[in-house]
């Protein structure tokens, strides 16, 4: 399961091609296809999924190199690949574009302009064309340390005619300059420094890549930037922060200043990087964040795991076993509204969030019992993964059990026109519902994208 400060991402090794797609369930207009898709090469690890409805994108690999991926609709056939150098991870989708964030070391020759990447290791944006995976630009996240990048978004900015920018967020550590000068002539950039062990930050990039602004989120301790989420003109971020973090100066009150241990935070900026507002949650022990998103009706939903009492504005909260989830939900001017606990009485929490219309889909893990709304499910005794929507009332509605004889684990969440794609880790057979997948001859190489649509 995922560490306190969810910084490692379980890894997904892939195996040869199979499918489970039902034909009762063929897309119609505004409705999403049902299908589970295995994928990729023995090996390799699965680090992202996007789509938008006509296509699956996908971004798998190892430490040195990875497969960007354009997909059909039921992600069974394979219409462009592209090798890049580097570690990828989270995709986003930009109007022609995927947009992939990825890690790197040494010197990257192949994505334009030659670029030497000096932490270890540190970030790159690279935009590639969605038709047909030619590189369009790339951004370096280089650190004089190390630069992760978490977790990525993409944007349209009314107040400029459609310009297309892209957010990321991530954590780092040392000094980091975000954006590089080609054939010796300066470009945009920003450059921050962190103010303890690791912070976090958040950057916006225009649509040719051009660095729009960057932020700082720390303080002395460890703090990270884990989600972030934009809709229109709002940009939702949320991570972990210790003791003494700020966000453009505003101090992010901690459960416990004197306490080591990390609480969760969430936050809205604006389009130029400004606060919007900030708040913070967590207990007496390490909390973690997994993600942030934005709904229709411009409300922030925030999911974490939590492993002791804490204080969620003025409620303390109690969780039911060693770690439970947590959906918390904050209106556009950031005032707390519902809070939904997800869990049983051992070690169950959530790993990704993404927003469909006015609810959203969360993806966890738990073991033993788990009461999902009247469905109850049961792990068997081994480590099993649910999906659930979580409604602005905090209500769970209609739920998925991700089942099978070994692990299972939702790695990622993105929402498609009428429906969402989650990418799930898998060591034995996986049984999705209808569905099932066979075990990978390796069992670390279990790697399935799923589609379903919004219930």
């Amino acid at each position: 399961m995922p560490g306190p400060q969810g910084l490692m991402r379980l890894a997904l090794l892939a195996l040869p091609l199979v499918v489970a797609c039902r034909g009762a369930d063929r897309p119609h207009p505004g409705t999403a296809a049902s299908f589970a898709v295995e994928l990729g090469k023995s090996g390799e690890t699965l680090r992202g999924v996007a789509g938008d409805g006509t296509r699956v994108f996908v971004a798998r690999g190892d430490t040195t190199h990875s497969e960007i991926e354009a997909r059909n609709a039921t992600g069974t056939a394979i219409t462009w690949s592209v090798d890049v150098p580097g570690s990828a991870g989270a995709l986003a989708l930009a109007p022609g574009a995927v947009v992939v964030a990825m890690s790197a070391t040494g010197v990257l020759a192949n994505l334009g302009a030659p670029v030497t990447l000096h932490g270890e290791p540190s970030g790159i944006v690279v935009a590639l064309d969605a038709a047909t995976g030619q590189p369009r630009w790339r951004v370096p996240v280089d650190g004089t340390e190390f630069a992760v990048i978490t977790s990525i978004a993409a944007i349209t900015d009314p107040a400029k005619g459609a310009q297309v920018a892209v957010v990321i967020g991530g954590v780092f550590s040392g000094t980091i300059r975000v954006g590089d000068a080609v054939n010796g002539k300066p470009t945009a950039r920003s450059i921050v420094s962190s103010a303890g062990r690791t912070d976090g930050f958040v950057a916006a990039l225009a649509s040719d890549g051009s660095v729009l602004w960057v932020d700082r989120v720390g303080g002395p301790g460890a703090d990270a930037v884990e989600g972030v989420a934009a809709r229109g003109d709002r940009i939702a971020i949320a991570g972990m922060v210790t003791g003494g973090a700020d966000l453009m100066g505003e101090i992010l009150p901690a459960f416990d200043e004197r306490l080591p241990f990390a609480d969760g935070f969430v936050a809205e900026l604006d389009l130029s990087g400004a606060q919007r507002w900030a708040q913070t949650f967590g207990g007496k022990a390490d909390d973690a964040v997994a993600g942030v998103a934005i709904d229709s009706q411009q409300r922030v939903a925030v999911a974490a795991t939590l492993r002791t009492t804490f204080k969620l504005g003025d409620r303390q909260l109690d969780v039911r076993g060693a770690a439970d989830g947590l959906v918390a939900w904050y209106s556009p001017a950031g005032v707390l509204g519902a809070s939904t606990i997800i869990g049983g009485s051992d070690f169950d929490g959530l790993r990704a969030i993404t927003a469909i219309d006015d609810r959203v889909i969360v993806g966890g893990f738990f073991r033993g019992a788990l009461a999902l709304g009247k469905r109850a499910l049961d792990a068997g005794g081994g480590d099993d993964s649910f999906l659930v929507t979580v409604n602005a009332s905090g209500q769970l509605e209609t739920s998925w059990h991700l089942a099978g004889p070994g692990r299972e684990e939702v790695t990622s969440l993105s929402s498609i026109p009428g429906g969402f794609l989650a990418g799930v880790a898998h060591t034995a057979a996986l049984v999705i519902e209808d569905d099932t997948l066979p075990a990978p001859s390796d069992p670390t190489s279990g790697a399935a994208v799923i589609a379903r649509p919004a219930p």
